[in-house]
């Protein structure tokens, strides 16, 4: 047939289109064209997904049974939007105006603190939400940069030890080293106690594979190795602290042969890695719900510090059909964070809750030696059921620390054997490292829950589960499943493969 080659490719395209088991969109700010972060995407009654942090949604549905969609997102008019009246499924959200006068009367008119100290009265009220049963999807997201590693040469008496190859040292450490955590599961549970059981997980690997660098190493090694002397020790001082050494134990230790792993050990490690997704998921799924704003034993913990926070009411909004206040937090004197809280103006839930540290947390330094963690923001989003009570919706936490090092490092070959001069060899280095650890965790919970397909939780199984180690990053692994669309940083993942 002449044609049969470009039939055939027009059939692929049709076919894909029409067969396709998943719709993806975003959703922008009709004004701006930002993306909203965390928009409700509603496609079936008590069914939906939410945006992740750059606006992306995807829905496990085929395009063809999907009609139409209600978006929202607190301080945006609701959308309600036909799929079909959108040929490249960007969706937008309009900023809402609220005429106050028209809505409110005197007696409403509270001030910020007074509409917090309501809020907290009411937290075991709105919160007591007995025992749920949820599908969730967790991710921890685990960022590593190290923005600075100098090692300069002050004195080296061994030639090829030199400013040189300390660079390439250097330029051989990875810079960016990024790894990723991903579970779906079922949850039963409320704010205080919980029961999980993992459906699929997938640890995005990275090695932090290290192959250049310990090139450079065993060639440094094999200097070392070739220009000290038998018997010889070596006084390793740094600043104010020194230890000895004995040269014959370090190049007996390196000396040791480097076996591959077996078959049972590669198992071995892999069974590791996913006990380490159970374990993750559970811990930091505990520790999210545990730690709720009114937590009174958490890191953020504002109920319990409402006179050290300067509340201001911003303005008036619309979230999932209620009128909410929008109100503005910071602190008033020695408190920690800044934010933004959404109160219910009828029964003084908090329907959302946005913050972020204004200060270092906390702060070490001595001798050359520094840690700070100067990272501490997350975001709480709840959805008030029809009995009035509010469940959580979505979670998320994240934390960071800088570490530092700015000292002299001296190290001296001393031989007692050697007629002369004890001293043989001596490197002298200036380290300056400067690196920075962020961990996020991300919990989102979906409205609807299949109970007829649900399986019994039932802990002691809790390592029977679908799993993967990834060392790229697979768009087709939650094929069949809602989860919350990665952001591009997990697109584009691949793990350092050794050179």
């Amino acid at each position: 047939m002449k044609n049969s080659f470009l039939l055939s490719f027009i059939l692929l395209l049709v076919s894909a289109s029409v067969f396709s088991q998943e719709f993806s969109g975003k959703v922008l700010d009709e004004k701006t064209k930002k993306p909203i972060p965390f928009a409700t995407v509603q496609f079936a009654k008590n069914r939906g997904v939410i945006t992740n942090d750059e606006g992306f949604f995807t829905i496990n549905r085929p395009a063809s049974e999907i009609e139409e969609l209600m978006i929202s997102s607190v301080g945006y008019e609701p959308n309600q939007v036909k799929t079909l009246d959108t040929g490249n499924n960007i969706f937008y959200l309009k900023t809402q105006v609220i005429q106050l006068d028209d809505v409110f009367i005197s007696d409403k008119k509270l001030t910020g603190k007074e509409i917090m100290e309501k809020a907290k009265e009411r937290v075991e009220e709105n919160y007591d939400i007995g025992t749920i049963k949820k599908r969730f999807f967790f991710r921890e997201s685990n960022l590593n940069a190290v923005k600075r590693f100098d090692l300069d040469v002050q004195e080296s008496s061994i030639a090829d030890i030199d400013q040189n190859l300390m660079d390439s040292i250097s330029e051989s450490i990875p810079k960016n080293v990024n790894s990723y955590i991903e579970a779906l599961g079922d949850f039963k549970g409320n704010y205080k106690s919980q029961e999980v059981e993992l459906i699929k997980g997938a640890n995005l690997y990275n090695p932090q594979s290290t192959a250049s660098l310990d090139k450079l190493l065993d060639r440094m090694d094999n200097l070392f190795k070739e220009n000290v002397k038998p018997d010889s020790y070596l006084k390793i001082k740094s600043g104010l602290l020194g230890v000895k050494v004995d040269v014959d134990e370090i190049i007996e230790e390196n000396e040791k042969p480097e076996n591959e792993p077996t078959e049972e050990e590669i198992a071995e490690t892999e069974a590791r890695k996913k006990k380490s997704v159970v374990e993750t998921t559970n811990t930091y799924v505990e520790s999210l719900l545990n730690h709720a704003f009114w937590n009174e034993e958490g890191t953020f913990n504002l109920f319990d510090k409402l006179n050290k926070y300067r509340f201001t009411v911003e303005g008036y909004t619309y979230l999932e059909s209620s009128l909410v206040y929008i109100i503005k937090f910071e602190p008033k004197g020695n408190a920690d964070f800044k934010g933004q809280v959404y109160v219910d103006t009828e029964d003084y839930g908090v329907h959302r809750l946005d913050y972020e540290n204004v200060k270092p947390l906390k702060k070490f330094k001595l001798l050359g030696i520094s840690s700070i963690d100067d990272v501490f923001r997350g975001k709480m989003i709840f959805t008030k059921n029809a009995s009035g009570h509010y469940l959580p919706r979505y979670m998320e936490r994240e934390a960071g620390e800088s570490f530092g090092i700015d000292r002299p490092l001296k190290m001296i070959e001393k031989n007692k054997n050697v007629i002369g001069k004890r001293k043989q060899n001596e490197l002298d280095l200036d380290i300056l490292i400067n690196v920075s650890q962020r961990n996020k965790y991300q919990l989102i919970f979906f409205y609807h829950f299949d109970e007829e397909n649900a399986v019994a939780i039932d802990e002691s199984s809790s390592n029977e589960f679908e799993y993967q180690t990834l060392k790229k990053y697979d768009p087709d692994f939650w094929d069949g499943y809602n989860i919350m669309e990665p952001n591009s940083a997990i697109k584009e993942f691949t793990a350092i493969e050794s050179k």
